[in-house]
């Protein structure tokens, strides 16, 4: 045994000398019912507040909904958007690749610095035309022959930038 335990037994006339009154047991009961019944009072909430927050909910998710399925000047996502600008995130992610190529082909910095003006020069005309012609896809998104003369022009700067890796790195 522990020495507290041994304390306690030897010093145990000490500890109980004071007994509860007549009536303790019941005056605590009542307590305990009346503290149950209390809490249960407070959970219990009229159907009206439930029907108010339904209403509330429903009439918020209407207002928003007309608000902004009403609006016509947003652009709609469609399938000829989300193609066109997943082309246009693999195109961009090839030239990067390739303008990293030329820069490591070159014998210098310095010669990278100039091979690279040299590459964006080259690809300037061709950004310029692909600017236009996403403008124009912007204005008619279902005219196919402007969404195939711009993946040429993503293709045609892919075939200048692999030719100048050619040429370079063959030096």
């Amino acid at each position: 045994m522990s020495v507290l335990e041994d304390k306690i037994k030897k010093n145990r006339r000490h500890y109980d000398v004071h007994e509860p009154e007549q009536g303790h047991l019941e005056r605590f009961a009542s307590r305990l019912d009346t503290q149950f019944h209390a809490n249960e009072k407070k959970t219990r909430q009229p159907i009206w507040r439930y029907a108010a927050a339904i209403i509330l909910i429903a009439g918020l998710s209407g207002i928003l909904l007309y608000q902004y399925s009403g609006n016509s000047s947003t652009v709609k996502a469609g399938p000829m958007n989300d193609e066109l600008s997943q082309v246009v995130e693999h195109y961009n992610k090839l030239t990067d690749q390739r303008l990293g190529d030329i820069a490591n082909c070159a014998a210098s910095a310095k010669e990278a610095d100039k091979i690279d003006r040299m590459a964006k020069i080259q690809l300037e005309q061709l950004e310029n035309d692909a600017t236009n012609l996403q403008e124009e896809l912007e204005n008619d998104a279902s005219n196919e022959r402007v969404y195939g003369a711009l993946v040429t022009n993503y293709r045609t700067r892919i075939k200048i930038l692999d030719n100048i890796i050619t040429k370079i790195c063959q030096l």
